[in-house]
């Protein structure tokens, strides 16, 4: 009788892993890259510096704005033994008030495969902090630490975008509001 009641909960756990396992390789919903005549690439940089500079205005960023930046901008190359059946397919931002989903995407022998992690911005006096509030592989929802596997990524992207988010930081607010990225490069009212 124990016997059985043991094999069934062996059986049970290998059943919620092999779930965990499906749920978690199959790649989430990530926003599309509208690709419009009149839209651009500008560099981002550039307008950010410009704004920092001048001190005198709001800047709205759309997250579509984003996204074709990022497409452009991101490229990548896996080194090592994954290299060869692995590659770095780009990052997308899905911005939502007061949070931001960065989805970081690899394509493993042609299937693409998500990871994906929310951030939230906020001003700890002179400086602004960027917090990891949950995540998820594919559509497995994660809290916090199991994410660990994913922060050599998440740190190779924010070298790869190191000036833009200098120049970012350089604001005097930052607010994350639904579709959009709002600067504020104003001086501070005392």
């Amino acid at each position: 009788m124990i016997r059985h009641l043991f094999q069934t909960l062996r059986l049970l756990g290998i059943s919620m892993l092999a779930g965990a396992a499906w749920v978690a390789h199959r790649p989430a919903e990530t926003p599309k890259i509208l690709a419009s005549q009149s839209a651009k690439t500008e560099d981002l940089v550039d307008t950010l510096r410009q704004a920092a500079i001048k001190r005198a205005a709001v800047i709205e960023i759309s997250e579509a704005d984003i996204n074709r930046y990022l497409a452009t901008t991101l490229n990548g190359k896996i080194d090592g033994m994954l290299g060869g059946w692995v590659t770095f397919d780009g990052a997308r931002l899905d911005l939502e008030p007061d949070r931001a989903r960065l989805y970081v995407m690899w394509k493993i022998h042609g299937h693409t495969r998500t990871a994906s992690v929310d951030l939230a911005v906020r001003r700890d006096g002179n400086h602004f902090q960027v917090d990891l509030l949950s995540g998820a592989y594919g559509h497995l929802q994660m809290p916090r630490g199991m994410m660990r596997p994913i922060y050599p990524s998440l740190r190779a992207l924010a070298e790869a975008l190191d000036p833009e988010i200098r120049a970012l930081f350089q604001m005097t607010q930052i607010t994350l509001d639904k579709d959009k990225l709002v600067l504020d490069s104003r001086f501070p009212t005392a």
